[in-house]
């Protein structure tokens, strides 16, 4: 019963947090571009490597699984690269990425704000008269959002580079039959929905991790407690998002 009852205060908090800082937006003053530009160096080029590493071995696992179940089914695998494209833009490109930010970003973010809340530094900033949101928070919110966007275009990218070349050494498609198929399947609205569900998930992911950083108690263990449980959190809360909105764009786009 406490747990649920922990649970549903740090879903409070974190909306509150989260609703704190889209009121900063408007002001001009939240916008420390050199803070933004650091992190998403830390957040988003750090993340790079592993991302499209990830994301390339998922797309030549996926086609290879896509085209072995189409001959068993239905003898032709002339369809491989309609149903590849349309999975990686709806799915595979925008959920993996997500998951390893969490992994690599969101832990980071719990450990380095719940490292200052243990440490009493952020009751420091407030006896200095700095805002914590402003200050750790806006900051993190806005560079996760242009980094996630960013290695979501590069994780499709890759994932789709690699479906090609599999299609093209393995199974004997042309690299222009394939687009040309491809083409038919997928479109610019697909690519609109991608973004949207990148930007969803890359506003949540700095939010969760800064309210368990916020509540981090208890030392180094409290730290790791807080980091554990704050990419648990944002994993499931990422699922069910992709749920909630892939059903909501299967339903009206």
């Amino acid at each position: 019963m406490n747990q649920v009852f922990e649970s549903l205060k740090t879903g409070q908090e974190a909306l509150c947090l989260l609703f704190q800082v889209l009121r900063r937006i408007p002001d001009r003053k939240s916008w420390r571009w050199s803070d933004i530009f650091h992190f998403i160096v830390q957040m988003g080029m750090e993340s790079l490597p592993i991302i499209a590493l990830s994301t390339a071995f998922a797309g030549i696992v996926l086609t290879h699984q896509v085209a072995w179940h189409m001959n068993q089914a239905l003898h032709d695998i002339s369809m491989v690269p309609g149903f590849t494209g349309q999975f990686i833009l709806r799915e595979l490109g925008i959920a993996i990425p997500a998951l390893l930010f969490v992994s690599k970003s969101g832990a980071a973010i719990t450990a380095e704000v719940g490292t200052m809340k243990v440490t009493e530094q952020i009751d420091a900033l407030r006896l200095l008269g700095i805002d914590p949101i402003h200050y750790l928070v806006f900051p993190r919110f806005i560079a996760s959002i242009l980094s996630s966007v960013s290695l979501t275009l590069v994780a499709i990218f890759m994932t789709l580079a690699c479906s090609i070349g599999v299609s093209v050494f393995r199974y004997h498609f042309s690299w222009i039959e394939f687009l040309n198929a491809l083409r038919h399947f997928v479109g610019p609205l697909d690519l609109l929905c991608a973004m949207v569900k990148g930007m969803v998930f890359s506003s949540v992911i700095p939010i969760i991790s800064c309210t368990y950083g916020f509540r981090c108690q208890g030392g180094a263990e409290g730290v790791g407690n807080a980091t554990t449980q704050s990419v648990v959190t944002s994993s499931l809360v990422i699922i069910g998002l992709d749920f909630l909105l892939t059903s909501f764009f299967l339903q009206w786009l």
